[in-house]
């Protein structure tokens, strides 16, 4: 049973934070019935994560009750988590994505059940950071959102990719696991960018802008995106102003 907590404020919006179990849940101002249908759900933060909290907190089958759509990562940090469609897979150091089972613990994880609220075009991306430039803000603007889930589809000209190696006990800060990272180039592959875009204000709980996982339409190759770049894309983006954060 949760103890009684605090109350905390980021977007302008009241978080509260259980002091046995960080259970939080809020809404961005103007937030409407439509957008909080299927909440961003969050399981723990960027912060712990950053500091090497790697130790699975929930199984990845629950985890799948609340989304299907979402990235992460598995116990131990061993490797990059991309959900599509309702279905888990890992990327590991080899940038192959594999099944997840579902009974996997999982330490941090990022999902939603992707329903579409707008369709853009998109042409001549040279890199990350343009795409970044042109819709890493999209949380914080035209009104505020907890995040925007983000789906992009497009044969991508060059794409970079990344995963990390399995930790143990005891963990490791980030900062040093991603210093032992497998990278990719990828040149002329069809795939999907899974991720979100998150607002800014959050602090330790995430941090603003785009977060990407690629997925190969082969399955042939995922992992955590570095770079990339492609001729024409469709992005779907699902906007959410309501949140729910849990760390057991």
């Amino acid at each position: 049973m949760a103890k009684a907590g605090n109350w905390a404020f980021a977007m302008g919006v009241a978080i509260l934070m259980l002091s046995s179990g960080l259970v939080g849940y809020w809404m961005a101002p103007g937030g409407d019935d439509s957008s909080a249908m299927d909440p961003y759900y969050q399981v723990s933060t960027y912060g712990r994560l950053s500091q090497g909290h790697y130790e699975g907190v929930m199984t990845l089958d629950r985890l799948l009750e609340h989304g299907d759509f979402g990235i992460g990562t598995v116990e131990g940090i061993d490797g990059e988590m991309i959900i599509l469609d309702g279905r888990a897979y890992r990327a590991g150091t080899d940038l192959v994505p594999k099944e997840v089972p579902s009974g996997t613990m999982i330490p941090f994880a990022m999902v939603t059940r992707f329903s579409t609220d707008a369709i853009s075009v998109m042409a001549d991306i040279d890199d990350y950071d343009e795409l970044k430039d042109l819709y890493g803000g999209m949380a914080d603007r035209p009104r505020p959102c907890v995040a925007v889930a983000v789906m992009l589809e497009a044969e991508f000209d060059s794409i970079t990719i990344r995963s990390v190696p399995g930790q143990e006990v005891p963990y490791p800060p980030l900062v040093d696991v991603i210093a032992e990272q497998s990278t990719l180039v990828l040149h002329n592959v069809q795939g999907t960018l899974v991720g979100f875009i998150m607002s800014s204000g959050l602090g330790e709980i995430n941090l603003a802008g785009f977060h990407l996982h690629f997925l190969s339409d082969d399955l042939s190759y995922g992992g955590h995106v570095l770079e990339v770049s492609f001729g024409q894309g469709r992005m779907y983006t699902d906007e959410m102003t309501s949140m729910t954060l849990v760390q057991l």
